[in-house]
């Protein structure tokens, strides 16, 4: 197997053809290029899918492998750039992604394409696409040799041409096909064969457009699976995919053939229920998808329950805007979460609540870049001597008109509109602001989110902030929940060990809630590991203090315990 510079002086007669397989991923490229290799073909690896196109040409490159998810220049911008220069005929590219996503697979055949293939990769399906491009580019050389003897001995070569006519249009054949494929993807979810979110959303503009008075009234059902992501974290996703198309066919089960159903992602399914019968019609074919999906679900000899919840939004009754029925819909539905396992329609307390959260949302996008979002330091101190320690930031609101507006009032909203990211880093600069004013070398302690956690550029943002505060590394301690970490350890090991290598210290929070609690103490730079739920037992039962504090210490580790106030 060569390296992009590697041997260009393979016999072709020996190789089944030169092959260049892209993939940021060494793990992944090594080991598909060694297979590939074993089964006869001249394997060539890249890193990185910059420059892809001077290593074709100078490698006589015949087909490419090509990761769609790369760091450093995308798929779609490679596969655009090769077929600037090469194409589709001449230099084949079968597309690799882990998404089994229509819209990227459209995107990479209209792209140019020749194929796709998704991860985890079948060998045998891999080997057996190579090789029918591989074919088909050696048919395409073929008859482009015909075409140039034909041009000189047209009368003596009619055969061929013949024979080149038939290849050709077996050619356009396939592609045809390739084309009605990738619409079918395009229009369908691949894994439970429901309509996707694109289809889904050109059904609802068709059926609002179709609204009279009371005729051809519909109502719109988001359907929300409760204990999916838990199975799938445990189980992996080979159960989770398996356990989704289970739940895709009971759904479609559930309802009528004039309805509709699709998958919009990840557990989430709609359902878009036509018929008279009003609001207990509705009501009564909820029960029957909750009866049908809470049902136990067979799966490689483990028996899953899931359940879902349903949100209930009612055309023209409560909208006849696609964009108003989906909002009121998906808060129906968030509101039948609350109690699990059950359906809501949408009406005025919803409605309410929905206005209440558009304006603090429209207030919090003002409030974060003006410096309205404060830190608030809370004391912690040493369990033996009562000492101050250092300081835990915490948000605040306080609001010029309403007052003090509560975390739990305003935290759940910059979740839902994507602005707790933009609120920590502007909360962090001035807490560390304020901190460097402050006499002492106090610790300043900051909780970070999961989605930082799985952040490759979070490490260079703390540090770029203490830089632009100038508030030292040593003072800062980041505070990590176990569950942030669970999933993708070695990236959370990176971006710590980053932080850790700086000054920065590292202290594991509520340790002991997760059932990887010693795991994480081993494998990861802690300084110091806390626990809420402890320090409230440990007025009672002094003993599992104790075996707390030997549990949780290790080489270079301390342990503490933690409450909301209390000292630690």
């Amino acid at each position: 197997m060569s390296s992009a510079q590697g041997n260009e002086d393979a016999s072709s007669a020996t190789r089944l053809g030169r092959i260049l397989l892209v993939d940021d991923q060494a793990q992944n490229r090594d080991m598909l290029g060694r297979r590939l290799e074993r089964r006869g073909y001249d394997v060539v690896l890249r890193e990185t899918a910059v420059g892809i196109e001077d290593a074709i040409e100078e490698l006589n490159i015949e087909l490419v492998l090509l990761d769609w998810m790369m760091p450093e220049r995308s798929g779609l911008d490679a596969l655009q750039g090769i077929r600037q220069r090469f194409d589709a005929e001449h230099v084949p590219v079968i597309v690799v992604t882990a998404l089994d996503d229509g819209d990227i697979v459209s995107k990479a055949l209209e792209g140019g394409a020749n194929d796709y293939i998704t991860k985890p990769i079948d060998l045998r399906v891999l080997t057996a696409r190579v090789k029918a491009q591989l074919d088909r580019r050696q048919a395409v050389l073929e008859l482009d040799a015909i075409r140039a003897s034909l041009e000189r001995t047209v009368q003596e070569r009619t055969q061929d041409l013949v024979s080149a006519n038939e290849t050709l249009s077996a050619e356009i054949g396939e592609r045809e096909a390739a084309e009605a494929r990738a619409q079918s993807l395009a229009r369908h979810d691949p894994l439970t064969g429901l309509a996707n979110r694109r289809h889904f959303l050109e059904e609802l503009d068709r059926r609002i457009a179709l609204v009279g008075g009371e005729e051809n009234a519909f109502a719109l059902m988001f359907v929300d699976l409760d204990r999916f992501k838990p199975i799938n974290d445990v189980h992996g996703h080979a159960i989770g995919d398996q356990l989704l198309q289970v739940i895709g066919t009971r759904l479609q089960a559930c309802i009528r053939d004039d309805s509709f159903s699709a998958r919009l992602g990840g557990d989430e399914f709609a359902v878009l229920l036509e018929g008279p019968g009003g609001r207990e019609a509705v009501a009564a074919a909820a029960r029957r998808i909750l009866h049908e999906l809470s049902a136990p679900i067979l799966v490689n000899g483990l028996k899953l329950t899931v359940g879902a919840s349903i949100g209930i939004s009612l055309c023209p009754e409560d909208g006849r805007d696609a964009a108003e029925l989906l909002q009121r819909g998906d808060a129906a539905m968030l509101r039948a979460k609350e109690d699990r396992g059950a359906y809501k329609f949408f009406d005025s307390s919803i409605d309410q609540e929905l206005k209440s959260k558009a304006a603090l949302e429209t207030e919090l996008r003002t409030a974060i870049p003006n410096g309205d979002i404060v830190p608030y330091f809370q004391p912690v101190v040493h369990c033996d001597t009562g000492e101050l320690a250092g300081f835990e930031v915490l948000a605040r609101w306080p609001h010029r008109e309403r007052g003090m507006i509560s975390p739990a009032d305003f935290i759940p909203v910059a979740e839902d509109a994507g602005l707790v990211d933009a609120m920590f880093w502007a909360l962090l600069a001035q807490a560390c602001r304020k901190a460097l004013d402050a006499p002492g070398e106090f610790i300043l302690a900051v909780n970070i989110s999961p989605s930082q956690v799985r952040d490759q550029w979070f490490p260079e943002k703390v540090l770029r902030t203490l830089r632009e505060t100038g508030f030292p590394a040593q003072r800062l301690e980041i505070e990590v929940t176990e569950s942030a970490m669970i999933g993708d350890v070695a990236r959370a090991k990176s971006s710590l060990m980053s932080l850790k290598n700086q000054g920065v210290r590292i202290a594991l929070d509520d340790f002991g809630t997760g059932y990887s609690s010693l795991f994480l103490l081993r494998e990861l730079p802690i300084d110091k590991a806390e626990d809420r739920p402890l320090v409230r037992c440990a007025h009672h039962n002094r003993s599992r203090k104790r075996d707390y504090r030997w549990c949780a210490c290790g080489p270079g580790q301390s342990a503490g315990t933690e409450g909301d106030g209390r000292r630690r």
